[in-house]
């Protein structure tokens, strides 16, 4: 999975203004999208998107011909400062899922079938 983080600056005294417009939610429908995820975190001076994509690429493809589109962007021009930017991934962990192949329970040993460890402790 790639991921794709857009850096929008703020105007100074427009973070209320640019959570009004989040909280209108995105301008197009996410699940006609190819996002499996996508986030926005806020602080008074950015917005940050985040959109995690299938596969390696991180594209993001939005369906430039809605007008609903180009109004949202239009509204967030009173409220940016600047260009957005497109940030990189310096570092990233992720907890390993559990193997279903590993167990934690006594193995068999010889002539025991119920179980229990070969070498005893």
């Amino acid at each position: 999975m790639a991921q794709f983080v857009l850096v929008v600056p703020l105007k100074p005294g427009t973070a209320e203004r640019a959570r009004e417009l989040l909280a209108e939610g995105p301008p197009f429908d996410l699940a006609e999208t190819e996002f499996r995820r996508h986030a926005v975190h806020t602080t008074d001076r950015e917005v940050i998107f985040v959109f995690d994509i299938d596969g390696e690429s991180a594209t993001l493809r939005l369906p430039g011909d809605d007008p609903a589109l180009w109004q949202a962007a239009a509204a967030w021009r009173e409220v940016m400062d600047g260009k957005p930017r497109v940030a990189r991934l310096a570092f990233s962990w992720e907890r390993p899922e559990p193997s279903g192949d590993v167990f934690y329970e006594p193995t068999p040993g010889p002539g025991d079938s119920d179980g229990g460890e070969i070498y005893p402790p």
